[in-house]
């Protein structure tokens, strides 16, 4: 027989198991955690490998046909010197016929053979393991989050100047190119304009080259940029750049018309304005992001020592953010082995986040939230325990009935748009109705983030930047039970960095006595 705490962590694995397999495999969601990133470096790092491996055939085969080149040229010009007197050796006359009966059609065979073949195999097996059109356009996506949400220059962001920190890294034409073609099917033209000029700049004949297979057809480029050009409006601009895109093209018919209905364009329409470029507007939320909350906090850190009679033997560092809604933040509350081994456990079972949706009543993959998250179960094992006891120190709360810890990470651009962590119990009740709502969430950092990847709180105009070992922990509801909308808040996308998180919903029906005046 096996004992309870078994019977336990053998179901609680399995329950990791089904949420590392409910993913659909059709769609990784590659961008959207950088844990989840690794896996996709490794496989690249296994295609350049095979690459190698080809290149290697390839080598091999061209050294023969070289060295076999080299000997037969030095053959051919000693008899082209002296035709006669070299063909009437009867061995040089016969080496000449068997050569060109033999010879040649062993390296009619030999040039038939294909190079490579399982190599190429080897590609087309890893193709599953490949992004996908949608996984794309999610990091096109999120690269423009970044750049609307922290005010960037795409001049910038190119040549990996990002708010302001110069990173050893930037992007190539086929980069900006990819952002450019995102853009321009998005009818973003505004930006799809500013990324292929980008790509143009880069093409410049003493700039850069791209190897063969990937090369960009700089007629093509220019042709897309002339017509964004026209989609804003900005005619004589774009007849100018499609005359530079004749000047590339041998096959020129297309170009040619195009230039004819502009020019006509610009006849019937001289005095139409451009279209104006607009920016993302900014309001309390990017502000938080961006760092520009006014600091105007009057409160203090202390050691809680209160809240629970463990902490009278062991107080935690806390600093005061607010009393209205609460909110504390504490400091050096998990340690770094506790946060390695909490990664460890959430890495291999990372799933797309999801968002609940009142209309349908189910979870639903959502644009406005974009990580990579998995459940550990409170009893998973020691560290959970001691953790979720942590909580209930910090808190003063009882956890039975609350939900499990959840763990996250953030990859590019990752974010989590505005929103409340209560369900609001009259229009949730299934929800609600067996533990109550989100009295509270206590949110974990186990990474510092270099730039990017706040909490902010628009309502309230404050804003918690991530901080290794730290823990902010706020209400969600009031008093009487309805949720409280100062909590509305948000997770900034990450600029640079990678984000982990844990977050801990502490369900309101145990609280009875621990924070009266709550609904029953």
């Amino acid at each position: 027989m096996h004992s309870p705490e078994l019977r336990l962590r053998l179901v609680a694995m399995a329950l990791l198991c089904c949420l590392a397999n409910g993913q659909e495999d059709g769609e990784k969601s590659h961008s959207t955690s950088v844990a989840g990133m690794v896996d996709l470096l490794q496989v690249e790092t296994q295609l350049i490998e095979n690459l190698r491996s080809y290149a290697d055939e390839l080598e091999k085969k061209l050294q023969i046909a070289r060295s076999f080149v080299a000997d037969m040229t030095e053959e051919n010009k000693k008899a082209n010197s002296q035709t006669e007197h070299y063909l009437a050796n009867p061995l040089n006359a016969f080496s000449l016929i068997r050569r060109m009966h033999q010879d040649w059609t062993h390296w009619q065979h030999y040039m038939e053979q294909p190079v490579g073949e399982a190599q190429v195999e080897y590609l087309k097996g890893k193709g599953e393991l490949l992004p996908s059109s949608t996984d794309l356009e999610e990091a096109a996506d999120s690269i423009h989050r970044i750049v609307g949400t922290y005010d960037l220059k795409v001049s910038d962001m190119v040549k990996g100047l990002l708010n302001g920190k110069q990173y050893n890294v930037s992007m190539n034409a086929l980069d900006s190119y990819a952002m450019g073609k995102y853009h321009y099917d998005q009818q973003n033209f505004g930006y799809a304009a500013q990324w292929i000029f980008q790509v143009i700049d880069w093409l410049t004949p003493v700039h850069h080259n791209l190897p063969l297979p990937l090369d960009l057809d700089r007629s093509e480029v220019l042709h897309l940029y002339a017509e964004t050009l026209i989609q804003m409006n900005r005619y004589g601009d774009a007849l100018k750049v499609i005359n530079s895109a004749i000047t590339h093209r041998t096959d020129k018919v297309k170009l040619l018309l195009r230039k004819s209905e502009v020019e006509t364009l610009i006849r019937t329409q001289p005095s139409i304005p451009p279209k104006s470029f607009l920016k993302r507007a900014v309001g309390p939320y990017e502000r938080g992001c961006r760092g520009q909350y006014p600091i105007k906090s009057q409160l203090h850190c202390l050691y809680n020592s209160t809240n629970s009679p463990f902490l009278l033997l062991a107080p935690l560092k806390m600093e005061l953010v607010g009393l209205d809604p609460y909110m504390v933040l504490y400091h050096d509350v998990i340690s770094p082995s506790e946060i390695l081994e909490l990664q460890s456990l959430a890495a291999p079972s990372l799933k797309r986040a999801t968002v609940f949706q009142h209309a349908t009543g189910r979870n639903s993959v959502v644009k406005t939230r974009t990580s990579k998250v998995t459940w550990l179960p409170d009893t998973f094992n020691k560290l959970t325990a001691r953790l979720n006891k942590r909580i209930s120190d910090m808190t003063g709360f009882d956890l039975y009935g609350s939900e499990m810890l959840q763990m996250m990470n953030y990859g590019l651009g990752g974010h989590y748009d505005k929103h409340y962590d209560f369900f609001n119990s009259s229009t949730a009740t299934d929800l609600t109705k067996l533990n109550g709502d989100r009295i509270a969430t206590v949110l974990f950092y186990l990474s510092d983030v270099e730039q990017g990847g706040a909490t902010v709180f628009p309502n309230i105009e404050k804003a918690v930047f991530p901080k290794k070992g730290a823990a902010i922990i706020w209400y969600n509801l009031k008093h009487d039970g309805d949720g409280d909308t100062r909590t509305l808040h948000a997770a900034c996308p990450v600029l640079v960095g990678s984000k982990w998180v844990c977050n801990k919903w502490i369900r309101e029906r145990q609280q009875l006595f621990r924070r009266p005046c709550l609904k029953v």
